[in-house]
């Protein structure tokens, strides 16, 4: 499925994590000083969308979307704006999490909307895996990142199972107010999680190395 890639501007210490290698079908997006993060791995945009307040450099780049600082949007709204515009459904950011911690929560938020639309978004940092599901089910294999943890984004998530993890649930009804899905495990290859009604966060993270600094 096509992909097209953002790159925010979100504190990332580290970039050997981020491996991008967008087919012709792709696209890559720079939201504002994401550039910064993307020319750090080594990646070179297709657009750059924003209003340069993080951004101070002269970039020599032909295709940029400039917009007013006195916006509704954020950058990275923006530049899923400009992906749907070119034909995109499926998003995977970089440069999301961390640093502003209100900016983290309207990515999150941002999830919830697009997620309503059919638009299928996913937040990576060097220690997490963010993205939603609504009214559907999804496999989560054993992989690195250790552990994976459920939220309700909608006031309760109802007929939610979870099989095969380390603390299965059945037709259970998760609230917003509650964490009760925080910090599971996949116990066997993988785990199995659906959900009846609601939209859920489902969030897939591991420890940092005590060597590494954390990217949130």
């Amino acid at each position: 499925m096509k992909t097209c890639y953002i790159f925010g501007a979100a504190p990332t210490p580290e970039v050997s994590w981020i491996h991008v290698a967008p087919d012709e079908e792709d696209a890559v997006i720079c939201a504002d000083g994401g550039y910064q993060l993307a020319r750090r791995a080594g990646i070179k945009p297709d657009w750059l969308v924003g209003d340069f307040d993080s951004n101070r450099e002269t970039v020599d780049f032909d295709q940029v979307i400039r917009v007013k600082p006195e916006k509704d949007d954020t950058d990275i709204y923006l530049a899923v704006s400009h992906g749907r515009k070119l034909g995109y459904t499926r998003f995977v950011i970089y440069g999301a999490l961390g640093g502003r911690f209100d900016h983290s929560i309207a990515n999150v938020q941002m999830l919830k909307g697009m997620i309503k639309e059919g638009i299928q978004i996913t937040l990576l940092d060097a220690q997490n895996e963010v993205t939603a599901m609504m009214d559907t089910s999804i496999e989560i294999p054993k992989s690195d990142f250790r552990y994976f943890s459920l939220f309700s984004l909608t006031e309760v998530c109802e007929g939610v199972t979870i099989k095969g993890g380390a603390y299965p649930l059945t037709d259970y009804t998760l609230t917003s107010d509650f964490p009760l899905g925080v910090s599971n495990e996949v116990a066997e290859e993988k785990a199995a999680v659906s959900v009846k009604k609601g939209i859920l966060l489902v969030i897939r993270s591991k420890d940092a190395h005590p060597n590494e600094k954390s990217s949130i």
